[in-house]
C-alpha cells in the first residue's frame, strides 16, 4: 500500500478553472481511501517554474464568473475582489457552515486549524452499510456554498502565494522556509519520497528527514493541496 501519492501539478490555467475547483473538500474516507495526497489536476505545465495564474485576483475574477455560485460564495469573493485577499474570518465561516451541515447529515467532521490558518480534516470512516457514493454525496452537498470554492482559493492564498503550478515545489519551498529541510534535501528527493511507496514496513517518517505529520509539515502539505496522512489498517 502506498503511504502517499500525489499528482505532480498544483493548479490550472484560468480557462480550466472548473477542473481545478473541487466541490468536495480534501476529506479522506478511511478504509477505501486510507492515504491520499491529492493535488488539483490540469495545470498548464508541470515545471516548478510554471504558474497557475499571473495574479491571485485573476483566480477570484474567474471564480466570480461561475454561475453555480451560492450567495455566501459570491459575497466572500466580492469582498476578496475589493481587498485583494480572502479574509480568515470568511474562510473560518465557510468551514463552520460546512461542519454544521455535516453534523446535521450525521457525518460530523473533526477539523484541526494549522499554523498557516488552513484547516486539516480528519479522515472519515464509513459507517456500517454506508457506501462510498453516499458518503461523497453528503460531502458534495455540504461543501456547496461553503468550502467548495472558498477553501480552494484560500488554500492557494495561504500556501501558494507564488502561484506555482507544481505542488511539490510549493511544499518544498514551505518546508525550507520553516527549516524542516536544508538545501541538501532537493525538490526531486521530496517528489520521489512522497510520490512513491517505500519498502515493506518502511514508513514515510522513516524516509523523510522530518516528521511529516507535525503541524508545520502539515501546514506545508495542506497549503500545497496535498493530503498526507498515515496509512490505516
Amino acid at each position: 500500500m502506498h503511504e502517499a501519492s500525489a499528482s505532480p501539478t498544483y493548479g490550472v490555467t484560468l480557462t480550466m478553472y472548473k477542473n481545478f475547483r473541487s466541490s468536495i473538500p480534501a476529506l479522506m474516507i478511511t478504509g477505501l481511501l486510507p492515504c491520499l495526497a491529492a493535488c488539483s489536476g490540469g495545470a498548464y505545465a508541470s515545471s516548478a517554474t510554471a504558474y497557475i495564474a499571473d495574479d491571485f485576483s485573476d483566480l477570484v475574477t474567474v471564480a466570480l464568473d461561475d454561475t453555480s455560485l451560492q450567495d455566501f460564495d459570491r459575497e466572500v469573493l466580492q469582498r476578496a475582489k475589493s481587498t485583494g485577499h480572502i479574509a480568515q474570518a470568511d474562510y473560518d465561516e465557510a468551514f463552520d457552515r460546512f461542519a454544521q451541515c455535516m453534523e446535521r447529515a450525521g457525518e460530523p467532521v473533526m477539523l484541526t486549524k494549522l499554523s498557516n490558518g488552513l484547516y486539516k480534516e480528519k479522515p472519515l470512516a464509513l459507517s456500517d452499510g454506508e457506501t462510498l457514493e453516499s458518503a461523497l454525496s453528503v460531502l458534495d452537498e455540504c461543501s456547496a456554498g461553503t468550502t467548495g470554492v472558498i477553501s480552494s482559493l484560500y488554500k492557494i492564498q495561504q500556501g501558494n502565494p507564488e502561484l506555482l503550478a507544481d505542488a511539490y515545489a510549493v511544499a518544498h519551498n514551505c518546508l525550507k522556509a520553516k527549516g524542516l529541510v536544508d538545501s541538501e534535501f532537493t525538490l526531486e528527493e521530496l517528489r520521489k519520497t512522497v510520490g512513491s511507496p517505500g519498502l515493506l514496513g518502511d514508513t514515510l517518517e522513516d524516509r523523510l528527514p522530518f516528521n511529516p505529520y507535525n503541524d508545520d509539515a502539515q501546514a506545508c502539505f495542506v497549503g500545497a493541496n496535498m493530503a498526507i496522512a498515515k496509512a490505516t489498517s
